[in-house]
């Protein structure tokens, strides 16, 4: 089990479980032979060991190794665990912020799967499905011809919930840092853009937000799925920001560096400008969308970004100024992303 370099754990006061665990089932049994600040050299598994424990305010990290230089010298070991010591809040930084992730990703799975349930159950009864098994087909077939736009309706809300979730799971594991889950190809932008505009089209009918997209053949070169997600979050935050009565521009032009810009223009809730970058922050919202309880967990504009910056490209926002004092203003996005 325990070979020439160390293996260890590190955890604090104030948690349940370890930030690192290189030693599985053998910590316990190694905390009871160490139960305190120390160094000493005992048996695990018919071998001679090197333990060393070490607590730092919070933390404590204990490491164990049946290398012959560290059983013959505790300031080897004491080195390396100062080292982990050292680490500690930066490891729990890192921790925390993968937990939050974690959570957030499956509390908004959660969420979307649930929204779908309530799609389908609003066209036809569980109840109803549930008392003739062998009638379900049948039951179902006659609701939906009962009720074909609201069928309709339903299947482009599913469509888009679907559309949410690949967004969240692309961007988990863009993020977890596998170079391998990228891939630059070529790809036409017109394209990207309808594939996901036409998922929010109701919602811009409700809204009577009318969107414009200019005509291009220009291509760009980008990992199709993570760049899908980042206009996803964009057009998503146009849908629920935007004012009624409005319209979206989305305009295109190669700005002569080697770069393709996708404008968004609309007229949405305003942003100060010392809001202008920060909105991009992880679990930060704009201040009128928190006053107008339109805020949510403040990952869209954070997760696009993150996917532009993973294509070589860049997301920026041009805040514009109030219209007629009014809690909206002519805001523009500009996703930047290298040409052909």
């Amino acid at each position: 089990m325990l070979e020439k370099f160390p293996r260890s754990a590190l955890w604090s006061d104030e948690r349940g479980r370890p930030y690192i665990d290189q030693l599985g089932r053998d910590l316990e049994l190694l905390k009871s032979k160490l139960g305190h600040d120390g160094s000493i050299v005992s048996e695990l598994g018919g071998k001679r060991i090197r333990i060393t424990r070490k607590s730092a305010g919070i933390y404590t990290a204990i490491a164990a190794s049946s290398d012959a230089d560290r059983i013959n010298s505790k300031k080897i070991m004491g080195a390396e665990v100062n080292a982990i010591l050292s680490a500690a809040p930066a490891i729990e930084a890192s921790v925390t912020t993968a937990e939050q992730r974690t959570r957030r990703l499956i509390h908004n799975l959660k969420s979307l799967t649930a929204k779908t349930n309530q799609e389908i159950f609003n066209l036809v009864q569980q109840n109803a499905m549930m008392a003739s098994p062998r009638e379900m087909v049948a039951y179902v077939s006659g609701e939906i011809a009962r009720a074909p736009d609201e069928t309709a309706k339903a299947l482009i809300e599913i469509l888009k919930h679907q559309a949410a979730q690949k967004a969240e799971y692309s961007s988990f594991e863009k993020l977890s840092g596998r170079v391998s889950s990228i891939r630059h190809e070529q790809h036409e932008i017109h394209r990207v853009i309808m594939n996901v505009l036409y998922l929010f089209y109701s919602e811009f009918v409700d809204k009577k937000v009318r969107f414009v997209v200019d005509s291009t053949n220009l291509k760009a070169l980008f990992d199709y799925e993570s760049i899908h997600v980042c206009i996803y979050y964009l057009i998503e935050n146009a849908a629920k920001y935007t004012m009624r009565n409005s319209v979206l521009n989305i305009t295109f032009a190669e700005d002569g560096r080697g770069m393709v810009d996708i404008r968004f223009a609309m007229e949405s809730l305003a942003v100060d400008p010392d809001e202008e970058d920060s909105v991009f922050n992880e679990g930060v919202s704009g201040r009128r969308a928190e006053s107008n309880k339109l805020s949510g967990s403040g990952l869209g504009l954070y997760l696009a970004r993150e996917m532009a910056a993973l294509n070589r490209g860049s997301l920026f926002l041009h805040a514009g100024k109030a219209i007629n004092g009014s809690t909206y203003a002519r805001n523009t996005f500009v996703l930047s992303l290298k040409a052909i």
